[in-house]
């Protein structure tokens, strides 16, 4: 189970001093996870079309004079620099901690076709926050017109997410939209082949706590556990796509035992892979 060894090393960088600049050279030079394959950059890029055309569809503001905010930014900027080639012109970006590389946003920017110096992000209408606290910002309430999340959300604990959600109910407009989209699966299986998308659901809390570092913390929600968060946030659900299990996922979820805490689930629930929620705020 090379995963666990992943695990184990993670959790030792994760309270190292200076662990996660290790982290990022190990994801680098020994993982080979950065940059981005083709097929990983290529379907983010995706994501960010995706979001940019629930904006459109639900909004009437045009894409240039619309403010837009995204929490978790991460560290090459592909969703928000694939908003500034679709003509997005001001941007707010927020992370916990300054994890943007440079070398990596310059590598998005060719395979992007754009020009610019990667130190000047305000090139691109970008205005980037780090360190700051999603769950309270210190912008102006009501200040923008489209809020977005591009597979942050699963790292984040629910407590924390559930203050997140209800700061950006508070950021956006009264007109303004929410889209936000979580990866449901278990990341470590994208490492090591041997293990399923569904194997985190096997253990119990106490048991992940030992395998959940902070530097690559997977919170194990499933789909209506988004649903609710974004809900009691004080939005009003307006579209929600579901990337259901296919046969051989549903195989790979039966042949899981199941932790106490994941078995009041419907099945179809557990094996949901990804889900995307727009949401715009609830008057109410």
């Amino acid at each position: 189970m090379r995963w666990v060894g992943k695990a184990v090393l993670q959790q030792g960088l994760s309270y190292a001093p200076g662990g996660e600049r290790l982290n990022y050279l190990l994801q680098r030079k020994l993982f080979r996870s950065l940059p981005a394959g083709k097929a990983s950059f290529e379907q983010k890029a995706e994501r960010a079309r995706q979001h940019f055309e629930a904006f459109t569809q639900h909004s009437q503001v045009p894409p240039g004079d619309a403010r837009f905010y995204e929490f978790g930014a991460g560290w090459d900027l592909l969703v928000p620099l694939t908003y500034y080639q679709l003509g997005v012109r001001d941007q707010t970006l927020v992370d916990i901690r300054p994890l943007v590389r440079l070398d990596l946003v310059e590598d998005t920017l060719r395979r992007l076709g754009l020009e610019g110096d990667p130190a000047r992000l305000e090139r691109f209408g970008i205005s980037y926050l780090a360190p700051r606290d999603a769950r309270a910002t210190g912008l102006p309430a009501a200040s923008f017109d489209f809020v977005s999340s591009t597979d942050t959300a699963e790292h984040i604990p629910p407590g924390d997410l559930a203050k997140i959600l209800r700061e950006c109910r508070r950021l956006l407009k009264p007109d303004g939209l929410l889209s936000f989209r979580a990866d449901l699966e278990d990341h470590y299986s994208r490492f090591d082949r041997s293990v399923s998308r569904y194997n985190f659901l096997r253990y119990s809390d106490r048991t992940w706590a030992l395998l959940n570092p902070p530097l690559h913390y997977q919170n194990r929600l499933r789909a209506p556990d988004y649903s609710r968060l974004v809900r009691e946030a004080g939005f009003r659900i307006v579209d929600e796509r579901l990337s259901r299990p296919n046969e051989r996922d549903e195989r790979e979820l039966a042949a899981v035992p199941l932790a106490p805490r994941f078995r009041g689930y419907a099945k179809e629930e557990l094996g949901v892979r990804g889900i995307t929620i727009v949401a715009s705020p609830d008057a109410a």
